[in-house]
């Protein structure tokens, strides 16, 4: 059975969208028109706001991600290679991914205020557990043998470490890392619902109020982009990485 192109599929999608919403089975703000939807999109272009909140989520997003990956990481080697500190460590991490972003992101906002400190937090408690178990899997999948016999040829700790264990857990993490993009893409816009007066997501809620569900869903469809483009270039990341 042939594989049906993406663009095929996305042309398809938008005429059965327009379809549906130009014979109005569904109210407007329910399904708007896709040449309203694109419409808006085309308007938020023209007066500089798409770049403004885009850069916005992003910032908070990158800046999200970035801590999360050096905390995760630097976390996940103890853990990986010492089980008493993973049996001890497990219940906690657990409890931190057991309790609902929605839920703690006001509380977030009221101890660290509406700016940028308090959605980074968000991002960074969304993203941290995707990259700490990757990270793990990928150190915990090396062959013991390897690591014996770099050390036995004279490799020093930092040695093995970055051209041994680094380099075989590699794909493990970019997994982790092709996630957290993605998801800290979700954190920022959790973050932005709450509060804010930049984003996408402050947007959304903004486009919401005035019952704008043309720029509702511009807004939505942009974040699919860039989460789709995030997780696109790591996958680019990935083959270049691995292959080299």
């Amino acid at each position: 059975m042939p594989i049906v192109p993406s663009g095929l599929a996305i042309v398809l999608t938008l005429a059965v969208w327009q379809a549906v919403a130009s014979q109005a089975l569904l109210p407007a703000y329910v399904l708007p028109q896709p040449s309203k939807v694109l419409a808006a999109w085309l308007l938020l272009l023209n007066n500089g706001a798409l770049l403004r909140h885009v850069s916005a989520t992003l910032s908070e997003a990158l800046a999200g991600f970035a801590v999360a990956l050096v905390a995760g990481a630097a976390l996940a080697y103890p853990l990986a290679r010492s089980e008493t500190l993973s049996r001890l460590a497990s219940p906690f991490i657990a409890t931190t991914q057991a309790m609902p972003m929605i839920a703690l992101a006001p509380l977030l906002v009221m101890w660290f205020g509406l700016g940028l400190v308090s959605k980074v937090i968000i991002c960074a408690l969304i993203v941290f557990f995707p990259i700490l178990v990757s990270t793990m899997v990928g150190l915990r999948s090396i062959d013991r043998e390897m690591l014996e016999a770099a050390r036995s040829l004279g490799a020093g700790r930092w040695q093995t470490v970055l051209h041994v264990e680094l380099p075989l857990a590699l794909r493990s993490v970019l997994g982790g890392v092709r996630l957290g993009l993605t998801l800290a893409m979700t954190g920022a816009i959790v973050g932005e619902f709450v509060a804010s007066d930049a984003g996408l997501g402050f947007l959304m809620v903004l486009s919401r109020t005035n019952f704008d569900a043309s720029m509702v869903f511009a807004a939505a469809l942009t974040v699919a982009a860039v989460s789709t483009l995030l997780y696109k270039l790591v996958g680019w990341l990935d083959l270049v990485l691995i292959d080299w």
